[in-house]
């Protein structure tokens, strides 16, 4: 039995590229389009951005499937640290990794100007005290904590009932389906995708 995962939507007004997290490598992907009742196939044989249209039969070599495999995410990059009353950090896409006020989060693998070892920004933990998409403001004063300088990774370690988070790797595992395999504006489809490695 191989790995299978189906996924079903409907496009924006203007179809645009998506990616599917599948969550295994991709060995083949069925995408049907329902409502011009249309079907296309790719297969990890094929070229990347490739793309088959059984019905036709054409084949498409830009704009197809794309295999997808990030490396390890466990937390939004950092892209800055407001030294303030209270400090506020710069990140990536908040709601990807389920940040809410009250979680208890931590730095890592950020650089500081080094000025106070004991004021290390990757040394403590931070509550959120408010957020958006792409900032996080802490409910402490980090006015006499180093200056950020560069690179970082914000991760929750506990919920707002200190329940503690299981470290998660948010990465994106599967394919990038391009405007010749995602359907064609408001049209409704289904990608059924096939995995390499066998369940057993």
């Amino acid at each position: 039995m191989a790995q299978v995962k189906r996924f079903a939507w409907t496009n924006p007004s203007t179809a645009v590229a998506r990616n599917l997290d599948v969550g295994f490598t991709t060995a083949k992907i069925d995408i049907f389009n329902l409502t011009t009742v249309a079907a296309l196939a790719w297969t990890a044989n094929m070229a990347d951005a490739s793309i088959f249209n059984v019905g036709v039969p054409a084949y498409t070599t830009t704009n197809g499937v794309t295999p997808l495999a990030q490396n390890a995410s466990y937390g939004a990059a950092m892209s800055g640290f407001t030294n303030a009353s209270p400090g506020v950090i710069t990140c990536t896409d908040t709601a990807v990794f389920g940040f809410a006020a009250g979680d208890t989060i931590k730095v890592a693998e950020c650089a500081d100007d080094g000025a106070d070892p004991a004021l290390d920004l990757n040394r403590a933990t931070y509550t959120i005290a408010s957020l958006t998409a792409t900032t996080i403001t802490l409910d402490q004063n980090t006015t006499s904590d180093n200056v950020y300088v560069s690179g970082g990774v914000v991760s929750r370690v506990s919920d707002t009932n200190g329940d503690p988070i299981p470290t998660e790797n948010f990465a994106i595992r599967g394919v990038t389906l391009g405007t010749s395999a995602v359907g064609g504006n408001s049209e409704s489809m289904v990608a059924i995708v096939f995995g390499e490695e066998p369940v057993v």
